[in-house]
């Protein structure tokens, strides 16, 4: 019997099943929460499920690693985990870095902690032979209880979710469920009963645009719709810890729908004002783990009767870490559909540039990191060279993000880069100042 589950089989299966996780062959977090609800719905009066959140937290030595040697890594947590639990458990991947274990039939929460430690020694030595040197993983396990913290199977996950959190930031390591661990987190919950209205359409929550600039003519040629959130009490959320929330609290689907309809809109509004741009948007590990994400925005696209070549979708270059065929798979229907696909934030994750023969993108975002030091770092500018020259080989566009100084500018345009965005240029701008913008731009250029 398969260590892993009786069911599902710890290897490949077909390319047009999103319910597994290609880097492990393990069954994904929407076939978790089908299972805690059978295995509810058949438990003992006298017994109770335990489900373990198990991550391994960010590390810089995880971002030095190669794809092949990520893969591999994910692998052997996934071989080592299998090991270690009872044939009548089972093993999920959550998300990259993230695992999820089902214990069933269990007459206490004792065994639940024990298991927690039991994962926790798998990885208190380094892991030999990764990318050639050992590795030693930061992990966190959080555990809760069924039916004793509730019986909805999503809201069981979260609630590990949330313990393995509470693990992370004291130290712990490991960390049992309680209510308490939520109740102090009073800036999260804030958030999670206000970002679902604001997905609702309670204003608040919107896009801005951030025009992208053509170095050969100065004309605007593209904008990039940037995340900005206002909370009722006029604070300001970062884009990072929004997308925190939304990840936390199981809301990314919704986001995806929201951003997609904010999308939509704002072309619409601008090819009413005789504005024709790409608008590009942001796409996350999650999307693109959705078999169903090409049909979505192609029917969202129909609704506004719009066109695919409107719309340009940037993928994080830290979430092309692993090429498997199921991601490969959704970037080549989004081509065939006719969407452009851009890496952003290149240079500082995982992806070489053979690496991304592999992929069917057309763009390439210089991270601004390297943009913010190019005037002062002859290494800086040497990378920015490097990259311009081989995707420009691949046939890539080259833009250049964070210009915030006319000498920037020279440089990455005598460097090759094709586009620039920037404050040089302009902020993320609400879209009715854009509008703006972009009309005073276009009567400078006249």
């Amino acid at each position: 019997m398969d260590p892993l589950h009786p069911t599902y089989p710890m290897h490949p299966m077909r390319t047009d099943d999103h319910r597994v996780d290609f880097g492990t062959g393990l069954p994904s977090l929407p076939v978790a929460w089908e299972e805690i609800t059978r295995l509810h719905q058949q438990l003992a009066p006298s017994d109770c499920l335990g489900i373990i959140d198990f991550k391994v937290l960010p590390d810089p030595a995880l971002l030095r690693l190669s794809p092949e040697a990520n893969r591999n890594l994910r692998q052997e947590i996934t071989r080592r985990l299998a090991a270690a639990v009872r044939l009548r458990d089972s093993l999920f991947s959550a998300d990259h870095w993230e695992w999820l274990v089902v214990l069933d039939a269990l007459p206490s929460s004792a065994p639940l902690m024990l298991a927690m430690m039991k994962f926790d020694a798998l990885f208190a030595e380094p892991i030999p032979g990764i990318d050639g040197s050992p590795l030693l993983l930061r992990v966190a396990c959080g555990g809760t209880l069924c039916p004793e913290d509730g019986t909805d199977a999503r809201h069981l996950v979260q609630s590990a979710r949330i313990a393995s959190l509470s693990a992370e930031r004291d130290g712990s390591r490991s960390a049992v469920y309680a209510p308490s661990m939520e109740q102090s987190d009073s800036v999260q919950q804030l958030l999670h009963a206000e970002l679902p209205r604001a997905l609702a359409g309670a204003p608040g929550l919107a896009i801005h645009l951030q025009p992208q600039i053509d170095l050969t003519d100065g004309a605007c040629r593209a904008c990039e719709a940037l995340l900005r959130w206002q909370l009722p009490s006029g604070e300001s959320i970062s884009p990072a810890q929004t997308l925190a929330v939304v990840e936390r609290f199981g809301l990314r689907g919704n986001f995806t729908r929201w951003l997609l309809l904010q999308a939509m809109q704002v072309q619409t509004r601008l090819r009413a004002e005789g504005i024709a741009l790409v608008l590009s948007i942001n796409l996350s590990a999650n999307d693109l783990l959705d078999a169903e994400l090409p049909e979505l925005i192609e029917q969202t696209l129909a609704t506004w009767e719009l066109t695919s070549d409107c719309i340009l979708l940037e993928l994080t270059e830290t979430l092309m870490i692993e090429d498997t065929e199921q991601v490969i798979e959704i970037l080549r229907r989004l081509r065939q559909q006719g969407f452009h696909l851009s890496i952003d934030d290149f240079g500082t994750g995982y992806a070489s540039m053979s690496y991304l023969q592999r992929l069917p993108v057309q763009e390439v975002k210089i991270d601004q990191s390297f943009i913010l030091h190019a005037e002062t770092s002859d290494r800086d500018r040497e990378i920015i060279a490097s990259v311009v020259q081989l995707a420009h080989k691949l046939g890539m566009l080259v833009v250049a993000e964070g210009v915030e100084t006319p000498e920037a500018a020279e440089i990455v345009e005598r460097l090759g880069c094709d586009r620039a965005q920037g404050y040089l240029y302009a902020p993320a701008l609400p879209l009715e100042q854009f509008i703006a913008w972009w009309r005073q731009k276009k009567s400078a250029l006249a």
